[in-house]
């Protein structure tokens, strides 16, 4: 069966929809805060009615397609979201811990709406993921580099850390949409002509940049891990690391580069330093209210963990957190399967918003982590005798949730 075979046109039309959805949730904010930086207006003139605009979006999917796919992964995904709301809705209402609101709403928006929506998908494009995954977050990535070249650069954090960063968008989110759009490029590469790897290379170089300018240990650890999953996975294990050495041996020894400069003083960071520190409070935290959590944040500190298991002790409880570690554990195991198949874009993707989910991101915000986990379940139960369209390299999979 091949593409053009496994769905109508109502089927197709849906594909787009979600890859659009899928690329602009995740990698669109950059292209805003481009804006916000060239037009030097309030970010939250631009950045509000952009998260509205995709949770509409999503709103639209979920109103005009058919029902729910669902299966046992997602139902303890759904209950742990029902869950965690409840949490972020008690700690908004009734102690009136500071950011509640804000994690509520961002998390509903950016997550849950477009998750579901995701959820509702019938077919799964995978040329059409990757491809505007690539175009999008490779926009956002690119233009901030023209930005900082050209003078829109947050000076701030330019003159005191020598980072790339633009006024509405931090060194970290620069980085993991530079890493997002390498990810594309990766899935990409695999199938694509020899006139459009001739693209690809000097692109994904450019971003390769961006990300080294941007001076993040955390998405290029993930990167580093990523490809590697990928390349053990579809046994391209020998290339990746004849590619990889060279710039990680470049990286590690230059003095030239911000990326350099914070792995080698990564012992005195004080933002590890305190990370450790607000571990450690946690810890104490959930053993002091270990049956039903007792906060969404560290309350010494007011700040998440920057760990999403120990967040869900904070948060939900020992018991609970334990089946949220469960849930993670079983997705994690799917997205290694599927880096072997035509689903190696959701589980590079999912890899990546776990990685920074454990060491810097929080439940609410893990989008990179939730949006693909969204589609993945399904994505190891599809048929696996679809081929490729005869001279293309688009895929459209159907998605069975069982």
């Amino acid at each position: 069966m091949t593409g053009a075979a496994s769905g109508g046109p109502r089927s197709k039309r849906m594909a787009t929809q979600c890859a659009w959805l899928f690329a602009v949730a995740l990698f669109g904010y950059a292209c805003v805060g481009n804006l916000i930086s060239l037009l030097q207006v309030d970010s939250r003139d631009l950045t509000i009615p952009f998260r509205l605009a995709v949770a509409l979006f999503g709103l639209w999917i979920i109103v005009t397609s058919q029902r729910l796919q669902i299966d046992n992964l997602r139902r303890v995904m759904l209950v742990i979201w029902f869950l965690y709301c409840l949490r972020l809705l008690h700690d908004w209402l009734l102690p009136n811990i500071e950011g509640a609101d804000y994690a509520l709403q961002f998390f509903l928006v950016t997550s849950v709406v477009p998750a579901i929506a995701l959820m509702k998908a019938k077919r799964y494009d995978v040329h059409k993921f990757a491809l505007i995954g690539f175009l999008v977050a490779s926009v956002g990535t690119l233009a901030s580099l023209l930005a900082a070249f050209y003078g829109f650069a947050d000076q701030n954090t330019a003159d005191i850390n020598g980072r790339l960063a633009l006024a509405a968008i931090d060194p970290v989110s620069l980085g993991n949409e530079a890493v997002g759009a390498v990810l594309c490029g990766l899935v990409l590469w695999r199938t694509a002509r020899t006139r459009f790897r001739l693209v690809l290379v000097p692109v994904i170089l450019l971003l390769l940049w961006c990300l080294v300018l941007t001076g993040s240990k955390g998405p290029s650890l993930a990167l580093m891990v990523c490809g590697g999953l990928w390349a053990v996975r579809r046994g391209y294990a020998l290339r990746f690391g004849f590619l990889a050495m060279p710039v990680l041996i470049w990286v590690l020894i230059s003095n030239d580069n911000p990326l350099a400069a914070r792995l080698e003083g990564s012992a005195d960071d004080q933002s590890t330093v305190d990370r450790l520190m607000i571990f450690d409070d946690s810890l104490t935290q959930i053993k002091n209210s270990p049956l039903i959590g007792s906060a969404f944040v560290e309350l010494n500190s007011g700040y998440y963990p920057h760990n999403i298991i120990v967040e869900a002790g904070l948060a939900f409880g020992v018991p609970v957190a334990i089946v949220f570690t469960g849930m993670i554990a079983i997705a994690t195991y799917r997205a290694w399967k599927s880096l072997k198949g035509d689903y190696d874009l959701l589980g590079l993707i999912y890899f990546q918003g776990l990685f920074a989910a454990v060491i810097s991101s929080s439940i609410y915000g893990a989008i990179l982590m939730w949006l693909p986990l969204a589609i993945l379940p399904a994505a190891p139960m599809a048929r696996r005798n679809i081929r490729r369209n005869v001279g293309g390299s688009d895929m459209e999979l159907p998605l069975r949730a069982e």
